[in-house]
């Protein structure tokens, strides 16, 4: 390890922020100094408990799957719950006059705490710990991944023209310069109402392929014009996709029965792996998102460098590979508009998202024949360090479960986005969800991984409401460790 390296060291945590209005500021700030972080990321929102079943689930359900992890910590007293949102600030509306999207209106909670941001800010700058804000990059009014406004005419489709209500994520279409337009505004206007937040982070500026039928976004109308720009007839090109997909889905059910090894040269027969290519029939569908994620990355940064005072970094955080081929990120346009970007080795979504894909080729029912399309699509996917994979444990793994992926394929995935962001630094984003030993070793390799010549020596911690105490302290001694 380059001991200049290991002294620059870099740890941010996320800290939505029901946990400063939960716990207070100085108590949070005091926890995250101990552990050694020297930035964090919030948003601006507010939040507070409601009856069950109004407004969204705190943590969120994740499709459903997700369901069965609750909070690490008490929020107001309780580990999960039912919550609902106010905008942090009461926004500017001159700024999204004439806009499809307009910000959400001050709520009470609004004008009874109009500075908690403030004081996140101040406090943690007082400390020494750089602050960014996050947004939902597509998915006005864009302060918290549960809520969405967008209209119809935004919304994704996939190939058969059809929306997606059972979809993990709820992005508009990257495509919309109605959507586009308004993360401008709202970007442009935190910048300005947060002088001294240090950059934005923006989640998902991309198509979440949670599920086979979200990769195949986006058919939306203004998708269906980023394909016309490719070359393609877009009806014409749906209709190739769902001939695929048919395909597809005979032979992954046929081979099902022989396992997970026959399943994978099935699909390969049936013109799988060649879609999912760089050259393949699927490269207009990826090249067409990718085009359109250029677009309004391009268009944040622009928003951006309007706000005088010092450049504001952009931090887009996404999906590794091979997902975020599929996904649209615009790895190409990230010299000229990104800072940073952040690399999700969420890895208690990837079994899931094995599982959801083999469900869109068998369907929902469980047993062997979806065990074995769930380890192919493991396999397929680079989730584990090997291709002979327990299909039955290629799930959401609950509390006490370790996460079922290798660590090999974390760093080949952390190796492949350093490649792909050229010059841009690659920041790896650990989830602390999970049993304490897991998590240490997880965020252990992302240290160690941050350390590498040519990487970032950043690494940021996803979420706080998952760090115990217990994690806090064992998380803390790898930062310690790592900095000696």
């Amino acid at each position: 390890m380059n001991p200049t390296q290991a002294s620059l060291l870099s740890v941010g945590v996320t800290v939505m922020p029901e946990w400063f209005q939960s716990e207070g500021v100085d108590a949070v700030l005091d926890r995250l100094q101990a552990l050694g972080a020297n930035a964090l990321v919030t948003s601006p929102y507010l939040l507070e408990v409601a009856p069950a079943g109004e407004g969204a689930r705190a943590p969120p359900p994740d499709g459903d799957a997700g369901i069965v992890r609750p909070l690490d910590r008490d929020l107001w007293g309780q580990r999960e719950t039912w919550v609902r949102t106010a905008p942090s600030l009461v926004h500017d509306l001159s700024r999204y006059r004439g806009l499809r999207y307009q910000p959400s209106p001050p709520g009470a909670l609004t004008l009874a705490q109009p500075d908690l941001i403030d004081r996140v800010v101040a406090g943690a700058r007082a400390r020494g710990m750089a602050v960014y804000l996050q947004v939902m990059a597509a998915s006005p009014p864009g302060y918290r991944v549960q809520f969405s406004g967008a209209v119809d005419e935004d919304q994704c489709r996939g190939p058969d023209g059809l929306l997606h209500p059972q979809r993990v994520d709820r992005n508009a279409s990257l495509a919309s310069p109605h959507v586009q337009a308004y993360g401008a505004a709202l970007l442009a206007e935190l910048a300005c109402r947060y002088p001294g937040v240090h950059g934005l982070r923006i989640d998902w500026p991309e198509y979440p392929p949670y599920d086979l039928r979200s990769a195949l976004f986006d058919f939306s109308l203004h998708g269906q014009q980023a394909l016309r720009q490719q070359g393609v007839e877009p009806l014409a090109y749906g209709r190739l996709v769902m001939a695929q997909w048919t395909a597809w889905r005979t032979a992954a059910q046929a081979a099902a029965p022989q396992g997970a090894s026959a399943v994978r040269a099935s699909l390969r027969e049936a013109g799988w792996d060649a879609f999912f290519g760089a050259h393949g029939d699927g490269q207009p569908l990826w090249a067409s998102k990718r085009a359109s994620v250029a677009a309004l990355l391009r268009a944040y940064r622009a928003a951006l460098d309007t706000v005088p005072g010092p450049r504001r970094s952009l931090q887009p955080q996404v999906f590794p590979g091979p997902w975020s081929q599929w996904s649209g990120f615009a790895w190409d346009a990230l010299a000229d508009t990104a800072d940073a970007v952040g690399l999700k080795l969420y890895t208690m979504h990837w079994p899931m998202m094995a599982r959801y894909w083999a469900r869109d080729l068998v369907g929902p029912a469980p047993g062997p024949a979806l065990d074995a399309v769930t380890a192919a699509m493991a396999d397929f996917l680079g989730c584990c360090d090997t291709a002979a994979v327990d299909g039955a444990r290629q799930h959401y793994p609950t509390p006490d479960q370790p996460h079922p992926v290798g660590a090999q394929a974390q760093r080949n995935k952390l190796q492949q986005a350093q490649a792909l962001a050229g010059s841009v630094p690659v920041i790896t984003y650990a989830h602390s969800y999970g049993p304490l030993a897991d998590v240490q070793a997880r965020f252990a390799l992302a240290v160690q991984a941050s350390q590498q010549p040519g990487a970032s020596a950043r690494v940021w911690i996803n979420r706080y409401g998952y760090l115990s105490d217990a994690k806090l302290a064992a998380l803390g001694a790898v930062v310690q460790a790592a900095r000696q």
